[in-house]
């Protein structure tokens, strides 16, 4: 599996651990480790189509 299937997975766990507050604070852990997720993802994903076309 690939790290940014596991990325993917662990964003869903968060995501059902939301409360879905009317008003969603960004010192909310959930909304942290949400956020803290997604870049991770969008760093993977990134990385993994550089390595897809040939370049380090």
């Amino acid at each position: 599996m690939l790290q940014s299937e596991k990325v993917k997975k662990a964003i869903e766990a968060v995501e059902a651990c939301c409360g879905k507050c009317e008003i969603c604070s960004p010192d909310c852990p959930v909304f942290v480790a949400k956020r803290a997720l997604l870049m991770l993802l969008a760093d993977l994903e990134e990385y993994e189509a550089s390595m897809d076309g040939g370049t380090p």
